[in-house]
């Protein structure tokens, strides 16, 4: 009777046995798709805390794994790291959430000092327009002019980063056009100030 419930137990047994040396192939497959989504959503960039999380849970289970992949075939156990691989998603989907997120935020943020850059250079290339000429600005207006121009193509590129997805390059450009725009108002104030406030009239 005994012997009989041995022999009946031990296919029972080789089968759970097998289970659980069974590697998680499938969960490692979807772990590693997770983040490449994560990746791909620029997360290293915009979610870092979150994507560390994730990758350092994803490569924990793949030396988890590794190391029962040099076991003996019946005493290795795969429960540690499919559980790893399995938060792997979840983990992955914070990240990309947080850095799509954070993408839209800084594409506005980016949108909007382009168009304050615009606006300053406007204003600063209209005040030239119309600034004091006299034998001691003269020259002095011209290279502001030339600087205007130049600013002028500085935009143009930051436009061109702004759509190509550069955001910091185009940020950068943006903030030097608003602070030189502002340099040659100031500047041109100050010529409009020794002229006794009379203005050049407006060229049409």
């Amino acid at each position: 009777m005994r012997k009989s419930l041995r022999l009946l137990a031990l296919p029972l047994l080789v089968a759970l046995m097998a289970g659980c040396s069974k590697a998680p192939v499938v969960e490692e497959n979807n772990a590693v798709q997770a983040i490449g989504g994560a990746e791909q959503a620029q997360a290293s960039k915009y979610a870092p805390s979150e994507w560390r999380v994730a990758q350092d849970t994803l490569e924990a289970a793949k030396a988890e794994k590794a190391k029962q992949d040099s076991r003996f075939a019946l005493f290795r156990g795969y429960g540690k790291a499919k559980a790893m691989f399995e938060k792997v998603p979840s983990l992955a989907a914070a990240a990309k959430t947080k850095a799509e997120a954070e993408l839209a935020r800084i594409r506005q943020e980016t949108q909007m000092m382009i168009a304050q850059a615009r606006t300053e250079l406007d204003s600063a290339g209209a005040m030239v327009l119309t600034a004091p000429v006299g034998k001691d600005t003269k020259a002095e207006i011209e290279l502001m002019k030339q600087d205007i121009a130049a600013l002028q193509q500085t935009l143009t590129e930051a436009q061109g980063d702004f759509d190509r997805g550069n955001y910091d390059g185009a940020k950068a450009k943006a903030q030097t056009i608003i602070e030189k725009s502002k340099s040659v108002k100031a500047t041109v104030e100050m010529a409009i100030a020794k002229k006794g406030g009379k203005r050049a009239p407006a060229k049409k």
